[in-house]
């Protein structure tokens, strides 16, 4: 999911990254091969972000948490039903191997989450990615998404070849009136930029999404719409790495609260993703020092505890901030395994 509304920026404090879209389909790139099914997805409707008015906190710190890598996932080889029989196998050590992560047994979920294959990759180098200024102009966002999409598919195509497990590449929809795909309506009531794992599709607006987002001026600042498409990207790479089916079967049947538990984890992981690939990118994509910290206060903001929503399935201001930042500095999808660490860490 991501953006919520965003708010005047304080010296020093975590804002909003608003990026709520809304808007018809310019369906620009078709990526990927045919639709796997998936065998299970979060919530029947669009994973997108709310909308929320920020309250920002002065003073507010991040303290990205330290978390161990997990020991490494083995998995049974492609063709033996989905784990069943078989000599386990270590994905990274077997050349040709070709596992498709979405595929797995209910037994399988806990280790899908916390010992992922992708986990294993290591660091996500430079990527080199060029792309057109962004400006107000739906043509000239439209430009600038799509072009960064094609860096992060590289990016995340990258790492799964590592960890021999099948990608394919999302559909992308920009779109800049109403419309309707298969998780539903599009603007939906509170909701952003969305991915929707029924046919891997990212959903993403145009010109509401510069409106939504506190009108920050793209040219000026592109790097608050380059995080949000790398966070909708992560959760691409959650449903492609099995994580993002895993987690909802582990908590479809149980209470609110639990389902709210998962989904901050989620989220978190998702932020944590997006600032992986955005580290990758800073030297071609100009993400300086500055524009970096206006994107930590922007999401210090959209925290649960800070938006006004009243809803605890995102995590806190402190959290969504640092998440971002804990990819941002380590780089590593180890240390994006947020369903390992204490619940303390992810609230």
């Amino acid at each position: 999911m991501r953006p919520r509304r965003s708010s005047p920026l304080a010296f020093g404090v975590f804002g909003i990254l608003a990026l709520t879209f809304a808007v018809v389909v310019v369906i620009a790139g078709l990526v990927g091969g045919d639709d796997a099914g998936v065998p299970a997805g979060p919530k029947t409707g669009p994973v997108a972000t709310e909308n929320g008015g920020p309250m920002p906190v002065e003073g507010a710190e991040i303290s990205p948490p330290d978390v161990t890598p997990p020991s490494p996932l083995k998995l049974r080889e492609a063709g033996d039903g989905n784990g069943a029989g078989g000599v386990p196998i270590t994905l990274a050590a077997r050349s040709g191997t070709s596992v498709d992560l979405r595929s797995m047994r209910r037994t399988d979920t806990t280790a899908r989450l916390q010992r992922n294959p992708l986990y294993g990759t290591g660091v996500m180098g430079s990527v080199a990615c060029r792309a057109p200024r962004p400006s107000t102009q739906p043509a000239a966002m439209y430009g600038y998404l799509s072009a960064v999409t094609n860096c992060l598919d590289r990016a995340w195509a990258g790492k799964f070849a590592q960890a021999r497990a099948v990608f394919l590449a999302p559909r992308r929809v920009y779109w800049t009136r109403p419309g309707r795909g298969p998780c539903g309506t599009y603007p939906a009531s509170g909701a952003a930029a969305y991915y929707c794992p029924s046919n891997r599709g990212m959903y993403i607006g145009l010109t509401h999404l510069i409106r939504e987002s506190g009108n920050v001026d793209p040219a000026q600042n592109h790097v608050p719409y380059l995080t949000v498409l790398a966070h909708e990207y992560g959760h691409h790479v959650q449903a492609m790495s099995g994580i993002g089916g895993a987690w909802w079967w582990e908590v479809a049947d149980r209470s609110k609260s639990a389902q709210d538990a998962h989904s901050r984890r989620s989220e978190l992981q998702a932020q944590c993703l997006a600032g992986i690939f955005t580290r990758a990118v800073r030297v071609p994509l100009a993400v300086t020092a500055a524009r970096w910290q206006s994107v930590l206060e922007l999401e210090y903001s959209r925290g649960d505890d800070q938006n006004g929503l009243g809803k605890r399935d995102h995590g806190n201001g402190d959290h969504f901030a640092g998440w971002i930042n804990q990819g941002w500095k380590y780089s590593k999808i180890a240390y994006c395994n947020t369903w390992s660490v204490p619940a303390s860490y992810v609230s």
